[in-house]
């Protein structure tokens, strides 16, 4: 067998470490990751014949640019790739001119058949020397290693798998830290690919392979993005393909040193405005109308909100029954506190008995773009809302829960815009708990069951890489205040009345995504909502707990590719929790 290099046998070697997690720009959150660590993985036993079973071979082209690395984390990253697997490679390193002596010796001590090294004549910075290894590559694919970092042996070979089996032309994989003493924290377990997550956050980053061909064809990284140079290629390039796929494992070590971004991000500051910038350049270069803004909760970050194209009609379905003053206060709070105005609300009263009930939808038929549709039937959420999207005439459909209260005066036209981009399915809001705990910021699906991801944490804190902060994309958002395009939801047959109390709502959103579109949540526009204030909870009662179990199961009688599997959680997760927190070594 092999041995690994001194250094990197160190380095990989597991131990338990608690740490703080960071984002993709090094950005830290509330979540830690106690106890985690990272074990090595194994080598298949026939590898011959597991290379023989990989129909393409691609060869991989790593890109290390060097400035004033310390010697022994040089060595290390070098040491990384003559540890790899896969035998189809090459490491083109070039130094920006650096200033330390022993970087540079460091540098001529290398001598391997599959390394080159450059020495630039001047410094030139990260996008300019990155180039120029990207000038020298002949691989299929490039792969990005910082000159600090390390790559998991297995690494390129996970690589090369994912490429076999998807043909992608964009590959990312899981990532986690790792500190000057070789102990490892913070894992960063990913989605597969989320578009409406990348365009919030550099979630993809370690390590990214891409076909060196589109690289080159987007014109490889440019300068003036200092600190996000890595951000701007990734969208500059997932403009270009779809073929993105995510492979679910922690194949690269970052380095926590206190000058990287791993460490935090006030390290390097100039890195706020790059990513400000290329968000802007991305919408201009794709001919979007929409503002790039500041997160207030999370300094360095970014979201984008989208202008509403031309003046759509929005019609708001909101059922009800005997809940006349949440339902006054939800309207009054529609009516009142909204900034967009191009809207007709149906009320669809569903058998409502209460005189006070009656009087005030009396009421409310007359007042200016509301109208009551009458529906006495035995509840079904789903052909109620059907008959509400069916009445009305708009071309973005907002379906609502009587129990919630506008907060964002810019709600409609945040989830307009996203409803109208070409690949947005359904579009969720963030709701909150009259104490101010979420209830809403996505819905996951885990292994018992469609659940409320961050379900009555604190909503002022940002955990886990921004998820419940930033505009991830989901399997499914809750229909307690769902929009979509009428003509999406036309075209997957609307809700399913089979589903008449529980799912309805994921079941409309996994049609959309078996449709090829993304369900997103818009972390900006949020609402008070409620919950269960109108029908009262399902938990204590045995009968709607039955009903609840049957509507689990018609769901995934319906949707059987999607029992207890979620592209946009991840298998390393813990299946049955809404926290994203890693499963247990």
């Amino acid at each position: 067998m092999r041995l690994l290099p001194r250094f990197l046998a160190r380095a990989l070697r597991p131990r338990p470490f608690g740490g703080v997690a960071f984002d993709g720009t090094g950005y830290r959150f509330a979540r830690k990751a106690r106890g985690y660590t990272y074990l090595p993985p194994r080598r298949p036993e026939d590898w011959d014949g597991a290379l023989r079973g990989l129909g393409a071979r691609p060869r991989f082209s790593i890109l290390t640019p060097v400035y004033d690395v310390e010697r022994r984390f040089l060595e290390a990253a070098v040491s990384s790739v003559i540890a790899q697997w896969y035998p189809d490679w090459e490491l083109i390193l070039v130094d920006d001119r650096s200033t330390d002596p022993e970087t540079r010796a460091g540098l001529e001590a290398i001598a391997h058949p599959r390394i080159e090294v450059i020495f630039s004549p001047e410094n030139r910075g990260i996008a300019a020397t990155t180039n120029a290894a990207l000038a020298q590559a002949s691989g299929d694919y490039v792969v990005f290693l910082d000159h600090d970092d390390a790559l998991t042996p297995d690494c390129l070979y996970e690589l090369a798998l994912a490429i076999d089996r998807t043909g992608a032309d964009y590959v990312y994989s899981d990532e986690d830290k790792i500190d000057a003493e070789g102990r490892f924290s913070s894992p960063f377990f990913k989605p597969d690919w989320s578009p409406d997550a990348l365009m919030s956050i550099m979630y993809t980053c370690h390590v990214t392979a891409m076909r060196r061909a589109l690289v080159e064809e987007v014109g490889g990284l440019r300068a003036g993005y200092e600190g996000a140079q890595d951000y701007d290629l990734a969208l500059r390039v997932s403009e270009r393909t779809q073929r993105i796929a995510h492979v679910p494992k922690v194949l690269y070590h970052w380095r926590t040193l206190p000058a990287s971004l791993a460490s935090t991000m006030a390290a390097k500051p100039y890195a706020h405005e790059s990513v400000r910038r290329l968000k802007e350049d991305a919408l201009s270069r794709c001919g979007i109308s929409g503002r790039v803004e500041a997160v207030a909760s999370l300094p360095g970050q970014f979201r984008v909100n989208y202008a509403p194209v031309g003046e759509p009609l929005v019609s708001i379905v909101i059922p009800t029954r005997d809940n006349h003053a949440l339902l006054a206060a939800c309207i009054d709070s529609i009516l009142t506190r909204s900034t967009y105005a191009t809207i007709e609300i149906a009320v669809l009263d569903n058998g409502s008995e209460e005189p006070a009930t009656r009087a005030a939808l009396a009421r409310l038929a007359k007042r200016e773009k509301v109208s009551v549709i009458s529906d006495p039937r035995p509840f079904n959420y789903s052909a109620i809302n059907n008959l509400g999207a069916a009445a009305t005439r708009g071309e973005i459909l907002l379906f609502l829960n009587d129990d919630t209260e506008v907060v964002t005066p810019d709600w409609l036209e945040r989830l307009i815009g996203y409803a109208q981009r070409p690949h947005v399915g359904a579009v969720g809001a963030r709701l909150h708990f009259p104490d101010g705990t979420i209830q809403h910021c996505g819905v996951v699906n885990l292994l018992d069951g469609p659940g409320h991801a961050f379900y009555r944490r604190d909503g002022g804190k940002p955990a886990d890489f921004g998820r419940d902060t930033l505009d991830y994309d989901w399997l499914a958002v809750t229909g307690a205040c769902l929009a979509v395009e009428r003509g999406k939801f036309e075209r997957v047959g609307g809700f399913d009345e089979s589903l008449p109390v529980a799912y309805n709502d994921v079941d409309l959103c996994l049609r959309l995504h078996e449709a090829g579109l993304y369900n997103v949540v818009c972390q900006a526009a949020r609402l008070v909502h409620h919950e269960s204030a109108s029908r009262g909870s399902d938990e204590r009662d045995r009968e709607k707990q039955a009903r609840l179990l049957r509507d689990r199961h018609r769901l995934f009688a319906l949707h059987p590719r999607h029992l207890a599997r979620d592209p946009f959680h991840n298998p390393n997760l813990q299946p049955n929790s809404g926290l994203f927190r890693p499963c247990p070594a």
